[in-house]
């Protein structure tokens, strides 16, 4: 008795609670509450709270949340708990990083203790969770009108390849001339220094610094200018960037895509500032990011269509991105270890049931008919994405062996991978310094000297690290940990925010990118904006053919051009795309577990942003793959369509 009454107590008060949300003035409650939500973010101090509060501008928000909120709610009612679930959960982690974000980019630090920021993300948050649903729906619906009748065939005449790589390539040639010979920055001088005083580190990869050096030292050596030898090396890599993105439109031609969407990929890739702006650039991010998109395309094959996956073409990309990033090492090895035992995991439930039915006939299988059933299977597939793993870390790891034995180079930094530990010592020791004794601070001296110290910057640790006592670390690196646990433990605070400092650029979507700020170059300083490097530094000169083209580049790059433009600012930020690709995952979950193959691709793209979290600030070149793979969330939200059955499921 008492069971059955503590169920048709749960059930009443469930049904209470739908009647109560589908009252029609609930809507103009949630759009009250997100108003106050959104407070945080537009202001931080008492004075421009109430500010916020008294404008007329939180009204037209009112109005506006209520008029949006009153039209979908009826629709989101109807959705899943499942469904409501993921959108809270996304609607959650948004909120939260707007609210830190906005403090951190105001103040330089978040108070966890702040109550009423807190009351804030929650009421952001409630807002946001019927419109995420809702919009959940209606994206699916809208991307579905972009693919044929079939998941696997398009239903138009079929692009040429050769035109798509040669299309692609042309629309980036104004911008080439416009920087001619190429925008030689962000670590080229160095690599260039090394081919010509053949004094190799293993500070930048090898790879890049020989294809990037080399090229334009022989350019030298043969009796051309540098120019013209940068000039070469940018034209080689538009050329292998472009063959990349014209082999990717091929391939979602075949996953289904509309003629006209696929064209629409194709002038976003061959005119959206940033794609030119990286193929012309001789930094290693380009040709990084491209290997990485074709592992995200070769992996998106693998889940969709088992039998076009290009094993070559998949361990080729994994060993040149992995060879071009000392950061592709952990990202792959993460996410294909991740991806591989997920797998597993779900051959192995799949099979359990049939497993007993057939043990009787595989053991009268001879063993070649077993070896070439395995080969069929869904566990055979998977037992060739691990061989091609460990074909992949082991060609990368002989590859870079090679290099460093022929080159000499010698391996004697390890701040690269302290950036975080180095960075919360020096704020604890910048706002803290009561909280070492004596013994700590001639600790930490030995690490990072006083000058090195006082240089400390909230969201860059580029100078602050190249202080750091390599000589001292290789002898006692234990004592350097010691001192970083023992302070962290006092301050844990303060190292949060430290992290917070060289990474929120990444996620939070405001952020101002300008962690250059006062830095002199050679032909310019650092002022308004750091988004793009731009210039050519020496031996190269830059010698623009198309000098209007010039400014309008130089203007996204040093100048707050493009950040002032509402909406628009947001495509060019890295904290804005992340949250797009969190949108299309939070989406995956949402659709349920047998759905969550989904999430395959985007494993080694996920990992590599999780990767920069952990690097010495926050600059769009890092996290390119989040526009590159932007063309590839349609095919990925199509799948988690109930009527596209996964062709591997046969």
């Amino acid at each position: 008795m008492g069971r059955d009454g503590s169920g048709r107590d749960r059930a009443d008060i469930k049904d209470k609670l739908h009647i109560l949300i589908t009252k029609p003035y609930i809507p103009y409650i949630v759009a009250l509450l997100g108003t106050c939500g959104m407070q945080g973010i537009t202001a931080l101090s008492a004075s421009e709270n109430i500010r916020y509060s008294n404008s007329i501008f939180s009204f037209f928000v009112f109005i506006l949340s209520a008029g949006l909120l009153r039209r979908i709610w009826s629709e989101y009612t109807e959705d899943t708990k499942y469904h409501k679930r993921w959108a809270g959960v996304f609607s959650t982690l948004l909120s939260t990083s707007l609210h830190f974000g906005a403090r951190l980019e105001a103040v330089e630090n978040v108070r966890l203790g702040n109550i009423m920021m807190w009351v804030q993300i929650l009421l952001l948050s409630i807002y946001m969770i019927p419109i995420v649903s809702v919009l959940w729906n209606r994206i699916e619906l809208l991307i579905m009108g972009l693919f044929g009748k079939n998941i696997g065939s398009s239903d138009t005449k079929p692009l040429s390849f050769v035109q798509i790589w040669g299309i692609i390539f042309l629309m980036w040639i104004p911008t080439f001339l416009a920087l001619y010979p190429g925008a030689f920055v962000y670590d080229a001088q160095d690599e260039y220094i090394e081919v010509i005083t053949r004094t190799f580190t293993t500070h930048h990869p090898l790879l890049h610094v020989l294809l990037l050096g080399g090229i334009v030292h022989g350019a030298e050596y043969i009796g051309y200018t540098a120019n013209t030898g940068i000039a070469l090396y940018v034209l080689l890599q538009m050329a292998m960037m472009s063959g990349i993105f014209a082999y990717c439109i091929k391939k979602l031609e075949g996953l289904g895509l509309k003629k006209i969407y696929l064209v629409c990929i194709m002038v976003f890739y061959g005119l959206f500032p940033i794609f030119p702006m990286y193929a012309v650039c001789t930094a290693k991010d380009g040709l990084f990011t491209a290997f990485l998109t074709l592992i995200v395309m070769e992996l998106l094959i693998y889940v969709l269509k088992i039998e076009e996956f290009n094993p070559v073409i998949f361990t080729i990309a994994s060993v040149l991105m992995m060879l071009m990033r000392n950061n592709g090492i952990y990202a792959f090895v993460v996410a294909m270890a991740v991806i591989i035992i997920c797998e597993f995991v779900r051959c192995h439930g799949k099979n359990k049931v049939t497993e007993t039915e057939n043990k009787s006939a595989e053991s009268k299988t001879t063993e070649t008919s077993v070896r070439r059933r395995l080969t069929h299977t869904a566990e055979g597939r998977v037992y060739k994405l691990f061989i091609l793993t460990l074909l992949s870390v082991v060609l990368y790891m002989g590859g870079n062996y090679v290099l460093t034995i022929a080159t000499q180079a010698k391996a004697e930094e390890h701040q690269e991978i302290l950036t975080v530990p180095i960075q919360q010592l020096a704020r604890t020791y910048t706002y803290s310094a009561d909280v070492f004794n004596d013994r700590e601070i001639e600790t930490l001296h030995k690490y990072l000297p006083q000058d090195y110290l006082i240089t400390y910057r909230f969201r860059i640790s580029d100078v602050l690290k190249s202080g750091f006592n390599n000589a001292e670390y290789e002898r006692d690196s234990s004592s350097f940990y010691r001192l970083w646990r023992s302070i962290g433990c006092r301050k844990p605070l303060i190292y949060l925010n430290a992290w917070f400092g060289t990474s929120y650029g990444y996620w939070y979507p405001d952020a101002l990118n300008n962690v250059y700020a006062g830095n002199q170059m050679y032909t310019f300083q650092y002022t308004d904006s750091s988004y793009f490097g731009f210039e050519t530094e020496p031996p190269g000169v830059r010698d623009s053919k198309f000098p209007i083209l010039e400014r309008f580049y130089e203007n996204i790059s040093l100048r707050r051009f493009q950040q002032n433009i509402p909406v628009i600012s947001q495509l060019f930020s890295p904290g804005f795309m992340w949250w797009v690709c969190a949108f299309v995952i939070c989406l995956i979950f949402s659709r349920g577990r047998k759905k969550l193959r989904m999430l395959i691709p985007l494993a080694p793209a996920v990992f590599v942003w999780l990767t920069v979290l952990l690097g010495p600030t926050t600059l769009v070149r890092y996290v390119l793959i989040l526009w590159f793979v932007a063309p590839m969330y349609s095919v990925l939200i199509n799948g988690c369509n109930d009527k596209h059955e996964n062709n591997n499921e046969r």
